[in-house]
């Protein structure tokens, strides 16, 4: 039999590799039992803290909101009714523009119930069909759930009804149809408040906040993709790009029009835009909002900038925030909407930054497929 010689300086070398596995294989047991401590791990896909905040401190409020000046507007109506005199109207336009600026809020969160009660279909599509309006008044054949009628429904029919006329007293004296109109129209848009309210304060708030993920579906994908359609179609283009003369993802150009601003008629009575630019700034404030968590009470809780945050990305969430204050300010710089590109072109930087950032680096998918934030 042949013995081999052992080579003491190999069987050393074996020896400290076979303590050196031991301890690797240690101490990734260690770490692996350990639990990330929340909010800090970049992957993280629980999102309970930050849809908690959008539902309750956010979403709900703006709802709630809009359905207290509602509730105040149809006090206002009545009020009007009764008496038909220049204190009742002056009443009466104030409750409207505090309405109108309600609604803003609330109509940025068109989806789920919001969407499907169809709240800007039957609240704010405009210019108002006039002769359309008229009609329907004069046959007493109006529907304000229809698709007939959007373009003589909510606040721009109420702008022309309150506004529109030269001798607005005297209109509503003529024919009690007209006042007749505006009482079912007002009640219609708070029977709508209250059911939205009704919708998120029950199951669905409970069901957002258990809809986890930024998978297609999930409640991150669906209100920032929704949100930002809303953004994008009624806030850059019927608020600013139509009047203008933009329409579209590539900014095609059209014939500009000055009449198609919101609250045209109030504008043309009191000589100015003031009105549609406080709804414009109120719009986009609530989308601030919900990027940042600011809470109706100011409290600033979860939001998705501090999702970036945890992804080590705080170069992209101050551009975001820069962009917001720009956009402010290019508003406070104006005096109407008409003018030059460079109000449109602000609020358009938010869409690049949204689809080219924050999307991305949150992996959440751009459901629209459109190429316009690149």
């Amino acid at each position: 039999m042949i013995k081999r010689r052992i080579d003491h300086g190999y069987l050393l070398y074996l020896m400290v590799a076979v303590l050196a596995t031991a301890l690797t294989f240690s101490a990734c047991g260690e770490d692996d039992s350990e639990e990330p401590t929340p909010g800090t791990d970049p992957t993280e896909t629980d999102f309970t803290d930050l849809l908690s905040n959008q539902v309750n401190e956010i979403i709900i409020p703006s709802m709630e909101k809009y359905q207290e000046e509602m509730t105040d507007f149809v006090a206002a109506v009545a009020g009007f009714a009764s008496s038909r005199d220049e204190a009742s109207l002056v009443t009466l336009r104030s409750a409207h523009r505090a309405a109108y600026l309600a609604y803003q809020a609330a109509a940025v969160h068109n989806f789920y119930s919001t969407s499907n009660q169809a709240l800007v279909e039957t609240t704010n599509l405009y210019p108002v069909d006039v002769t359309l309006l008229e009609n329907l008044i004069a046959s007493e054949s109006y529907n304000f759930s229809t698709e007939a009628q959007e373009r003589a429904n909510g606040f721009p029919a109420i702008d022309y009804l309150l506004y529109g006329p030269a001798d607005v007293l005297a209109y509503y004296g003529e024919d009690a149809k007209r006042l007749a109109f505006l009482q079912a129209l007002v009640n219609s848009m708070k029977d709508k408040a209250d059911t939205l309210v009704s919708l998120w304060t029950g199951n669905l708030a409970n069901n957002f906040v258990e809809n986890g993920g930024t998978a297609l579906g999930s409640s991150i994908s669906v209100q920032l993709n929704e949100s930002l359609v809303y953004y994008e179609e009624h806030i850059r283009g019927n608020k600013v790009g139509i009047p203008i003369g933009l329409n579209g993802p590539n900014d095609s150009p059209i014939d500009p029009d000055a009449t198609k601003i919101e609250a045209y008629y109030q504008s043309l009575v009191e000589g100015n835009e003031n009105l549609a630019l406080a709804l414009l700034r109120a719009s986009i404030e609530e989308v601030e909002d919900f990027y940042l968590g600011t809470g109706a009470d100011g409290t600033d809780g979860q939001g998705y900038d501090d999702l970036l945050l945890a992804r080590d990305q705080a170069a992209v969430d101050t551009d975001i925030k820069a962009q917001f204050e720009a956009i402010y300010s290019q508003i406070g710089d104006r005096n109407s909407i008409s003018g030059d590109n460079s109000l449109y072109n602000s609020i358009q930087t938010i869409v690049t930054l949204f689809k080219s950032d924050l999307f991305p680096l949150l992996d959440v998918q751009d459901a629209d497929g459109k190429t316009d934030g690149d």
